[in-house]
């Protein structure tokens, strides 16, 4: 756990210590997304492997598309939340 945490710090420090380093931007994103898709590989692999996921995977399938609707209802409705109470228009004829 410390390790992480350590590995974010370090890495937060670095990113500001060269954020007006254009190369390293792009080198970042490009290591960040290659890194995303080998753990969604490994994600898929795992999955694809354990035998009690596959021959659930209708339930599985039907659970897990009720709770990415409601966590895509309930990100809508706190977006909305945030802008109606932090970004409200002023009424500047007052």
């Amino acid at each position: 756990m410390y390790e992480i945490i350590g590995i974010m710090i370090i890495g937060g420090i670095i990113g500001y210590v060269f954020k007006s380093k254009g190369k390293l931007i792009r080198l970042s994103e490009k290591i960040y997304g290659f890194a995303l898709f080998v753990l969604l590989f490994s994600l898929g692999l795992s999955v694809g492997k354990n035998e009690a996921v596959m021959s659930n995977i209708s339930n599985l399938g039907l659970l897990s598309l009720a709770i990415a609707a409601a966590a895509v209802a309930g990100s809508i409705f706190c977006a909305w939340a945030v802008y109606k109470i932090f970004f409200k228009k002023v009424n500047k004829n007052k």
